[in-house]
């Protein structure tokens, strides 16, 4: 019976260890005779460390980068040599005022100035916090200038601005027409005629230029041209010369206040009454050819761009050679033009009194916005 209970134990003992190994069991229960059970750990062969906590890594996060306000992207607008620039005729200060700052068209609109870039067609923006009525823009040196109404003593008074900072005050002087030539600001100071003068880009040096008076001029290569009614018995067109400081009748009698001067020819427009034209006039032999004669249009501007002219008649801006020949339309507005024409590289700018037209030189791509919308 001894056997038998013994061999029982033994067969029992060696099923448990099978059970346990194939199961995986971290303890290991030894059957006791009288049916109870201990229990054992198994014995660690290897002894191992406890694993480190990981440190957490912190990552900083950058600061936002401003994101800029959107504007009018920047465009390179060139002019050949062959060109007068946009001295055209103003028998007033009412017109469209605009100028070229090398990267973008400035615009004034009211007490607004506005910026036209590369995108022919896209709304120009205005700058903000600028509340002058601005007029005749030019764009010298990384300034804009401009002539601001005194209303309290009813005269003219030339301002700069950086775009940043308030406008500056050039000078006390009154200035009506002015013009930048060799790095100097020459000027008329009325709007009845009086002498030219010059001065100083800080308004310093003030000085006397012509004897004979001046309304308003032009300037080519090296010299001043200037519609004067005391040249003699009657008005006449002088030139001033900026190397010799010489001053001559050098077309007489001449009766146009509207005009322009390029390589050695004059074109000017006559108002007849009923009828107006445009003419070229050699200045060495006073010979005419005649480019437009007998229009009903009130409203002449003129410009040479590339050497190519274009004329502002009434609704419509027109492009011919320079003798008149091959004259066509390549624009034509809403209503009547204002007195202006400006050719930025190969772009026109003109305006009637609700929309400012953009187009190019051949008359394609043309846009307009409205003054109204633009406010």
């Amino acid at each position: 019976m001894k056997k038998t209970t013994t061999l029982i134990l033994i067969v029992t003992l060696i099923l448990a260890l099978l059970f346990t190994s194939c199961n995986g069991a971290s303890e290991i229960q030894t059957p006791l005779p009288d049916g109870e059970t201990q229990t054992s750990m198994p014995s660690e062969t290897t002894t191992s460390e406890p694993a480190s906590t990981p440190i957490p890594t912190i990552e900083s996060t950058p600061s936002p980068t401003p994101t800029p306000e959107p504007g009018p992207a920047k465009v390179q607008l060139l002019n050949s040599p062959d060109s007068t620039g946009n001295t055209h005729f103003a028998s007033s200060h009412y017109g469209l005022h605009i100028t070229y700052g090398n990267e973008l068209i400035s615009v004034m609109n009211y007490l607004t100035i506005l910026q036209h870039g590369d995108d022919i067609y896209l709304l120009p923006d205005s700058i903000k916090d600028f509340e002058y009525q601005a007029e005749d823009l030019q764009f010298y040196t990384g300034l804009l200038y401009f002539l601001l109404y005194d209303w309290d003593n009813s005269v003219y008074y030339l301002y700069s601005y950086d775009y940043d900072n308030e406008p500056v005050k050039i000078s006390d002087s009154t200035v009506y027409h002015y013009e930048f030539i060799n790095g100097k600001i020459y000027f008329t100071k009325e709007f009845y005629q009086g002498p030219i003068f010059s001065m100083d880009l800080n308004g310093g040096s003030e000085m006397q230029i012509s004897t004979m008076r001046a309304h308003s001029f032009v300037h080519s290569e090296q010299a001043v041209y200037f519609y004067a009614t005391d040249a003699g018995t009657a008005p006449g067109l002088v030139k001033y010369d900026l190397a010799t400081n010489e001053e001559t009748t050098v077309v007489f009698p001449f009766y146009s206040h509207n005009y322009l001067v390029h390589n050695g020819y004059v074109y000017y427009a006559l108002d007849g009454g009923t009828y107006r034209s445009i003419h070229r006039m050699s200045l060495s032999d006073q010979t005419v050819t005649d480019i437009w004669v007998e229009m009903t249009d009130w409203t002449i501007s003129m410009n040479i761009s590339d050497g190519v002219l274009y004329m502002l008649v009434g609704d419509s801006i027109y492009k011919s050679n320079l003798d008149g020949s091959g004259r066509t339309e390549i624009l034509k507005a809403e209503d009547n033009l204002q007195s202006g024409l400006y050719i930025f590289g190969d772009r026109i700018y003109c305006a009637d009194y609700d929309f400012i037209y953009c187009s190019k030189t051949d008359g394609s791509e043309v846009s307009m916005f409205s003054f109204n919308v633009l406010q």
